[in-house]
């Protein structure tokens, strides 16, 4: 059996949740020990720069058999600080919240009447303030944009003005190591970052899906979903809060739409189809700024827009 303890508070007693399975704790000890740099021991000395808030999951063998296996005997903390943008780290630490929703006895949230998916509930919400950054999106700003330019030819002739959005880190893995995820998910859910598994399209999610492959029918039927053009700003109440970015193959042969969305690295990324998301254009350049990277037969730069909690998606 193996013990988590998610080290989240100050004054009270940190949930924790136990592991019963053993072939489930011995493949989270496995991915540990395979992958030892997103671990830290109990105890050690990088424990003297956590502060307050989530500093991670502590994974504690308890029985001595079962760590020794695997040369992990102590308990050992996988942290969001910890992982920064390590795929395998990431994946572990959402494999344990995971299993804390599932389990049937959990300590530390006495006063819900759910422990289990009130937990997992609480854990990504920290982990998601951990990962994302809130930060202004100005009119004209060359860090997350590239240019000035607009392309329906309005941006420049409107007031000044500021919203906020959120950026989260570059985390290919999420999209990438799961054959499921790859497959069924597209350029539209990556940018929107919600995982659907449907191969999710403008406007069926609101009943308004496009009727052409043109940046007016589809700029229509994203904004039916729920999105936003670029400096109409959402309220906080709707974070998370992508800039992201839409382009239309033409054709007249070959047609199609694609998203960007820009990340805390202050690169964009995108997802194209079923293959595995990544950062780079069709040069294999990192792409900062999605209006002059090169995107193949994806000629069209129809605009920018933000993404919201309530965007509808299917």
């Amino acid at each position: 059996m193996l013990r988590v303890t998610a080290d989240i508070f100050s004054g009270r007693p940190n949930p924790t949740w136990d592991i019963q399975d053993e072939a489930e704790a011995r493949a989270v000890l496995k991915d540990i020990a395979s992958n030892r740099r997103i671990a830290t021991e109990v105890g050690g000395a990088a424990e003297s720069s956590l502060g307050l808030g989530f500093r991670g999951l502590i994974v504690e063998p308890m029985a001595d058999d079962l760590g020794k296996d695997f040369g992990l005997e102590g308990g050992y903390r996988v942290s969001p600080s910890q992982v920064g943008g390590d795929s395998k780290g990431s994946e572990l630490i959402e494999k344990l919240i995971d299993l804390a929703g599932k389990s049937p006895s959990v300590e530390g949230l006495e006063d819900a009447e759910d422990q289990g998916a009130s937990l997992r509930e609480l854990l990504r919400d920290q982990l998601d303030k951990g990962s994302r950054t809130t930060v202004p999106d100005q009119r004209g700003d060359q860090g997350n944009r590239g240019t000035a330019s607009h392309h329906e030819g309005t941006e420049e002739a409107a007031p000044e003005i500021t919203c906020y959005i959120e950026k989260s880190p570059y985390n290919p893995g999420f999209w990438n190591n799961d054959s499921t995820t790859l497959r069924n998910n597209n350029c539209y859910n990556y940018a929107s970052n919600k995982k659907t598994n449907t191969f999710a399209q403008p406007g069926r999610g609101a009943g308004s899906m496009y009727t052409a492959l043109t940046c007016p029918e589809v700029t229509r039927a994203s904004l039916a979903d729920g999105l936003h053009h670029r400096y109409n700003c959402f309220p906080d109440s709707q974070k998370p809060r992508y800039l992201v970015a839409l382009v239309i193959a033409p054709g007249p042969s070959f047609k199609d739409f694609h998203w960007y969305r820009l990340n805390s690295e202050n690169f964009w990324s995108h997802k194209p189809g079923g293959t595995p998301a990544r950062n780079v254009d069709n040069s294999n350049k990192v792409i900062t700024n999605p209006e002059t990277c090169n995107r193949g037969p994806y000629t069209n730069f129809c605009g920018y827009f933000y993404t919201c909690k309530s965007q509808k998606i299917k």
